[in-house]
């Protein structure tokens, strides 16, 4: 029986990258983002048959209802949840302001927990049913310049803590990912009101990459994996040795931050 993927932002990026990889291993992938126009482009480049698309708002819970109800039908269960849906705001905490913070927190954060609680019963009747929350490496390290993207990421990290315990006894695999810099066009969508310098993507993977770890997860689940084992270092430094994991980070961050005193 083919296993069945929903996958959250799914339009473009990391999630289009990673429904053509689950396609192409024989998945049969549901598709779920807010552009209906480019997220039915994905659904057709598709390997194989029987995919969906589900055109919906993540921030509005009575919408994530009425997609379940629509991929319960066609479905009838689910194997593999990938949250992948986010958004940036690269601003200092001075920038900030109340709509696209309100919608950061919305989309990474609150529609993540919403996808989850309804993703459940579907979950329950998958075949070894895994979750994969996409979080980023600066969930685990907050960096200047994007200290609420970082916290909204953290807040991933942890969700991702408690849900695999919770989910324990549905025997569901959670799973929590942290890409470090990825070439999409993740930057260049998100809000940036002082025109802070984006970060040097020359060293960057391309999102083909961690779908290929989204994959790796389904069929060796592990509570945490991060794509880059020096942020994975600076994370554990930075609760064992704060100071110095500043003097890193700052030296290595670059974008003419000073190291506290």
């Amino acid at each position: 029986m083919r296993r069945r993927a929903l996958v959250t932002g799914a339009s473009s990026g990391i999630g289009a990258a990673t429904a053509r990889r689950l396609a192409a291993e024989g998945y049969r992938v549901a598709l779920l983002a807010r552009d209906a126009v480019r997220l039915r482009k994905v659904q057709q480049e598709l390997a194989g048959q029987g995919h969906l698309a589900l055109v919906c708002d993540l921030c509005d819970p009575e919408a994530i209802a009425s997609a379940f109800a629509h991929l319960d039908g066609e479905f009838g269960g689910l194997d593999l949840l990938v949250n992948n849906a986010g958004v940036g705001y690269r601003a200092k905490v001075e920038e900030l302001e109340e709509e696209p913070l309100q919608r950061l927190f919305d989309t990474n954060v609150l529609a993540l927990l919403f996808t989850c609680r309804a993703a459940l019963p579907l979950l329950r009747r998958g075949k070894r049913p895994v979750v994969v929350n996409v979080s980023s490496v600066v969930g685990r390290r907050g960096i200047p310049g994007q200290v609420a993207y970082a916290a909204s990421k953290a807040a991933v990290c942890s969700i991702g803590e408690g849900l695999r315990i919770e989910w324990a006894e549905d025997a569901i695999a959670v799973c929590t990912l942290d890409p470090a810099l990825t070439a999409t066009g993740f930057f260049d969508a998100q809000p940036n009101p002082a025109g802070l310098p984006d970060p040097d993507l020359s060293q960057a993977v391309g999102p083909e990459a961690v779908a290929a770890e989204v994959l790796a997860l389904d069929r060796q689940p592990r509570p945490e994996r991060t794509l880059r084992w020096k942020w994975h270092l600076l994370g554990v430094l930075s609760l064992v040795a704060p100071r110095l994991a500043d003097r890193l980070l700052v030296r290595n961050l670059g974008g003419g931050w000073r190291v506290p005193r």
